[in-house]
């Protein structure tokens, strides 16, 4: 369990173990495709991913609880970062401003 509390660097270094390289690059990636679906995101990431992998990190952010998306029963639903992903994308650019 994360306590909030923690500084920066710490939460920093969590996430550098707990994320691989293309999971912390698709989050920030995910910052720029806040309000498009799930499947339109796929398509948009296929030119640098292949579809399925894009699936599966895009799907394993979700488990962390970084991204909010639809799923079978909720078709259409726009992507969101949740509280925790904003605060983790902030994190990984550096951004001071908190």
């Amino acid at each position: 369990m994360i306590a909030f509390g923690t500084i920066r660097k710490d939460l920093r270094i969590f996430l550098e173990r707990s994320l691989n390289e293309r999971e912390r690059k698709l989050l920030l990636e995910c910052y720029r495709f806040q309000g498009d679906t799930f499947s339109s995101i796929v398509s948009r990431l296929s030119s640098i991913y292949p579809e399925s992998t894009a699936k599966l990190v895009l799907r394993r952010l979700k488990s962390f609880n970084l991204v909010d998306f639809g799923n079978i029963n909720e078709k259409g639903k726009s992507l969101v970062l949740t509280p925790l992903g904003k605060k983790f994308k902030k994190i990984l650019v550096g951004d001071s401003n908190e």
